[in-house]
């Protein structure tokens, strides 16, 4: 299966690199079934323009033109294989304005104690839940082709690709922003935890390890780090690149 998504990647970092290419250029990429195949993208999230016969990626675009979806999931522990996801939130997010919210428990038989001291979570909160698999189909109807955004982002993303591997249901092919990274080049803070920046940034969200709670201390995270860009970061894609950029700001 990964094989047959590499294809999808090599898409992306070509799409990523051009303004578009034309479906002559795609055939070559994705072979013969550009219909299918172009679904199957879009199942994947990831962010295609089709005008006329030319096909380009969304984050091209300037950052105020794309929507971002700000995620974060409370988890009974760090592994995908063997603990489960309790709770998922998230926030769509364009040009300085919230436009739609998820927010799921998601059902468990067993929570740990510790993870109940932390979040606040227990086993008669998510005993009547829907199951995993409702969730995450709802989740990526929600989630879409925007771009994935949260803090650690690589944690809740590959987390939430192994639960869906699991599931049966199509993986994220969606592009990706981590506010740990981006606030960590962008901002002078002395720890770049989200609870740190939350009372550092004067976000002072009352509450913390709750999925939406995190996300919207993520966005403010992330608007915070927008005002401190170089003026040299336009589009998206811009903004991916520096973020990966190791070189200090």
């Amino acid at each position: 299966m990964q094989d047959s998504l590499d294809i999808y990647d090599n898409l992306i970092d070509i799409l990523q690199n051009k303004d578009s290419i034309d479906f002559i250029e795609l055939e070559a990429i994705l072979g013969e079934d550009i219909e299918i195949n172009l679904e199957i993208a879009k199942s994947l999230g990831i962010p295609l323009k089709i005008q006329d016969n030319n096909i380009s990626i969304k984050t091209n675009d300037n950052i105020f033109e794309n929507i971002f979806c700000i995620v974060d999931i409370e988890t009974t522990g760090f592994s995908p294989q063997t603990n489960n996801i309790i709770e998922i939130g998230a926030i769509k997010y364009k040009n300085g304005k919230i436009l739609d919210s998820f927010e799921s428990y998601v059902f468990a038989k067993e929570i740990p104690d510790k993870i109940t001291e932390i979040t606040g979570i227990d086993v008669s909160m998510v005993k009547n839940a829907p199951k995993i698999e409702k969730v995450l189909m709802e989740f990526k109807i929600f989630l879409q082709d925007s771009i994935f955004l949260a803090h650690n982002a690589m944690f809740d993303f590959n987390f939430i690709n192994e639960q869906l591997k699991i599931a049966k249901i199509p993986m994220m092919k969606n592009q990706m922003i981590c506010t740990l990274a981006l606030a960590r080049k962008t901002l002078q803070a002395q720890k770049y935890g989200l609870g740190f920046l939350n009372e550092f940034l004067g976000i002072k969200y009352p509450i913390r390890h709750r999925a939406y709670a995190d996300c919207y201390i993520a966005l403010k995270v992330f608007e915070e780090s927008i005002l401190h860009l170089p003026n040299t970061i336009k589009s998206t894609n811009d903004l991916i690149k520096f973020i990966k950029n190791t070189k200090t700001k």
